[in-house]
């Protein structure tokens, strides 16, 4: 599924949408950070050792009929239903809804169809390996454009019984760990992880990364960049979509008049 950053970038682009509506915006644009945050926060299963499916409310491979991951959330965690949080905390759940559904549509329109099980190319433990470069990949294309500042927002964020499934001082530990990464100049630790993961160099990986032939050839061949293009522009309508419903009851209590 797409990097932290990569959800960083594409929770950023949705504030930044002309299409998402001026009251979504009025309710995020000031707790923006704590929305951004959320958008990452899934993947705080790295530093509380949680099953994907307890932060993530799915798993690989998808099947048919599997409930949708972000409806499953709110189905089984009634607090968080919509209308009874607002501010940081609202933020933070509109976010974390949005990191839900851009992972299912990775799942559904990257992933399974090119890396998946039955795509029909290579073997899947080097279609794995693939797919790690690409994430890698595009964690270089979009980190240039992350908003200048955004570690120290991020580094500001406090968690506070957010989540009923996920404890503060493992939110805490991911933001810790993540921010510093954002800092001007400072190493991202994608290629390490990913190298660490599978048991292949980080050598291997730059090697591919670095070869602008070989990206071609090796996953561009497989994955064109209309794919991709494809998915960014979905993501951002589901998204504004699902926020537009999940963010409508408060909507209508914060801007009714009496």
């Amino acid at each position: 599924m797409p990097t932290p950053f990569y959800h960083l970038f594409l929770g950023e682009a949705l504030l930044k949408s002309s299409h998402l509506p001026d009251g979504i915006l009025r309710l995020l644009l000031p707790f923006h950070k704590e929305f951004l945050f959320g958008n990452t926060a899934p993947d705080v299963q790295v530093i509380s050792g949680q099953p994907r499916q307890e932060t993530h409310f799915f798993n690989l491979p998808l099947h048919k009929g599997d409930q949708l991951a972000w409806e499953k959330m709110l189905n089984e965690q009634p607090l968080l239903q919509p209308g009874k949080l607002f501010g940081n905390r609202g933020a933070f759940i509109a976010g974390y809804l949005c990191h839900l559904q851009a992972d299912w549509l990775w799942a559904t329109d990257i992933f399974s169809p090119v890396f998946g099980l039955h795509s029909g190319w290579a073997t899947f433990q080097k279609r794995l390996y693939y797919h790690n470069v690409l994430r890698a990949y595009l964690d270089r294309q979009i980190l240039p454009q992350l908003t200048i500042g955004l570690d120290v927002g991020l580094s500001q964020v406090e968690p506070n019984g957010w989540l009923p499934f996920v404890l503060d001082r493992y939110l805490t530990r991911w933001r810790d760990y993540l921010y510093p990464q954002l800092k001007p100049g400072a190493q991202v630790h994608t290629v390490e992880i990913f190298s660490y993961r599978q048991r292949i160099s980080a050598n291997e990986y730059y090697a591919l990364l670095d070869s602008d032939e070989r990206m071609t050839q090796e996953v561009f061949a497989h994955l064109p960049i209309e794919l991709l293009e494809n998915f960014e522009q979905r993501v951002l309508e589901e998204n504004i979509l699902l926020l537009s419903k999940y963010l409508a009851p408060s909507l209508q209590l914060l801007f009714t008049p009496n």
